[in-house]
């Protein structure tokens, strides 16, 4: 039951809204919440603890956590991705926890799920970058459109080198005054994994798509009957 489910054109259409209601839900907390959180030097994650972040934070998480795991469950449309599908797996299940355990304020500070919210994020979006890097290496094999391709290779490579950005600014936030800036590679990263998920979902509805069925083989004619057997039943009759 779940593999059909997988397979079919309900799934797409789930894996599309997913992305597409995780990126109109951040979108809109950044809209709304402009006068309380500065998009520069403030983490995406404190737009969980204001209204209306409370809320559109963990669904949007939620969505994207819901686009990977239906591809993890039909596949990206490449061959031997068994491990590509097991690593959106887990991204889902990270994506999961970081919805559900929401980061401290500076009144609670870094609690214990705090810390669960910042490890987890964080490993998702290590997992993405990984799942970036293995598609793009294995795309043209696929015969991937070429944006596709493209797409795949700049999402690996701008995330990699976001990431090691938001990590330095995370734990080292005093080199180069990092930590005064931390939040642009973050949203940096989260658009451009979010992208990544578009260029998977593309592929892997691209390889969906059914070669036409072959036509009937042509009726044969039945075989001869050879002459001394007609003759023989031309006689018994």
């Amino acid at each position: 039951m779940f593999r059909d489910f997988f397979r079919s054109r309900a799934a797409e259409v789930t894996a599309m809204s997913g992305v597409a209601a995780s990126q109109a839900g951040f979108a809109v907390m950044h809209l709304t919440q402009s006068d309380v959180v500065d998009p520069v030097a403030i983490p995406v994650s404190s737009y969980a603890v204001t209204w209306p972040g409370v809320v559109l934070f963990p669904a949007s998480v939620l969505a994207l956590a819901a686009a990977c795991a239906v591809l993890a469950g039909r596949g990206v449309g490449l061959a031997r991705e068994g491990f590509i599908r097991f690593l959106l797996g887990a991204t889902a299940v990270m994506l999961f926890c970081a919805a559900v355990f929401r980061t401290g304020t500076p009144e609670s500070g870094l609690t214990w799920w705090a810390q669960i919210h910042r490890y987890t994020a964080g490993a998702a979006f290590v997992l993405l970058t990984v799942v970036a890097a293995l598609c793009a290496v294995r795309m043209r094999q696929a015969g991937a459109p070429a944006w596709v391709r493209h797409g795949t290779w700049w999402a690996t490579a701008l995330s990699a080198l976001t990431f090691l950005t938001t990590t330095v600014n995370t734990f080292l936030p005093g080199f180069l005054d990092g930590g005064d800036w931390r939040g642009i590679p973050q949203r940096v990263l989260l658009v451009v994994l979010s992208m990544l998920l578009w260029f998977l979902v593309a592929n892997s509805i691209r390889a969906a798509v059914r070669a036409p069925a072959a036509p009937p083989a042509p009726a044969m004619d039945p075989a001869p009957v050879p002459e001394p057997v007609r003759a023989f039943a031309a006689v018994r009759s």
